[in-house]
């Protein structure tokens, strides 16, 4: 039976800086897989606590901390005590949106990093991003959820952004690993097996298989659907129906895309798309 205090709200506005995707949760039974984003995550914790890996480093998030996610590191979280569970927010934004709004001329053709200590503790900032949260949630005026984002993600990055030249998550792949998240990328909505993208990489293919799971934490299998569902939301939040987005993204039928998004979101397409603007 599930937690009916347990609320999960995700969605994307798509006029707030060409579409940004944000969350709202109390969770207690819902653990979230090996998963990652082609965004940012920028979460703040405002109650209970969240037992976390990011990139197989294990920790957890408490009352009070921000945790930032770069791009494409994989992570999981789940409630450290589950009658307790947590509440949280999260912001998604594009490297390029924190690039335009800390744009200096001295950072062009830089990327962002925030460093390998994704939790802090800074109650001022998590309260900070929780406000902006609930603001970009109820209100309807453009322009204040407009100056309420470039606000709180100014504050982060000029207190713990750093720009450097080289992309955080790609400093740490193997460049044939990459060759093969490349493949998968362009081919996602194909049937793909695993002989073509150990190709691509230049692997065997159990030789592949073996270097993809130590390299980001997941299969094969888990990188393709989870670039599936990334898209399958861009799908969603653009007025796509589930049936239409599950045959453009690669998914076997409506009820696979169902099953997949609400494991991975805690969600379905259908609430996803209603919450969407």
């Amino acid at each position: 039976m599930s937690n009916s205090k347990e609320s999960i709200t995700l969605w994307k506005d798509s006029g707030l800086f060409n579409g940004t995707e944000l969350l709202m949760a109390s969770c207690y039974e819902h653990s979230y897989p090996p998963h990652f984003h082609d965004e940012f995550v920028i979460a703040a914790f405002s109650r209970g606590a969240q037992k976390n890996s990011v990139c197989r480093k294990t920790g957890v998030a408490t009352a009070g901390s921000v945790m930032v996610i770069h791009p494409g590191e994989v992570h999981t979280g789940e409630a450290m005590e589950r009658n307790e569970g947590w509440d949280y927010c999260a912001l998604y934004p594009s490297e390029q949106l924190l690039l335009d709004i800390t744009y200096d001329s001295g950072n062009k053709n830089r990327s962002l990093n925030f460093g390998v200590e994704c939790i802090r503790k800074d109650v001022a900032l998590a309260s900070a991003l929780v406000g902006a949260s609930k603001i970009l949630l109820s209100s309807h005026d453009p322009l204040e959820k407009e100056c309420t984002l470039y606000d709180v993600l100014s504050r982060l990055v000029s207190r713990y952004g750093e720009f450097t030249k080289k992309n955080a998550f790609t400093a740490y792949q193997r460049q044939d690993v990459l060759r093969g998240i490349e493949y998968l990328q362009d081919l996602y909505s194909h049937s793909i097996n695993i002989k073509d993208v150990a190709h691509a990489a230049g692997m065997s293919e159990y030789y592949f298989m073996r270097v993809f799971r130590a390299s980001t934490g997941m299969s094969v299998h888990q990188y393709l659907n989870q670039i599936r569902l990334n898209r399958a939301k861009q799908s969603l939040s653009e007025g796509m129906s589930a049936s239409q987005v599950a045959q453009s993204v690669g998914f076997f039928d409506q009820s696979h895309l169902i099953k997949a998004f609400k494991v991975q979101f805690g969600l379905t397409p259908r609430k996803y798309s209603e919450f969407c603007r």
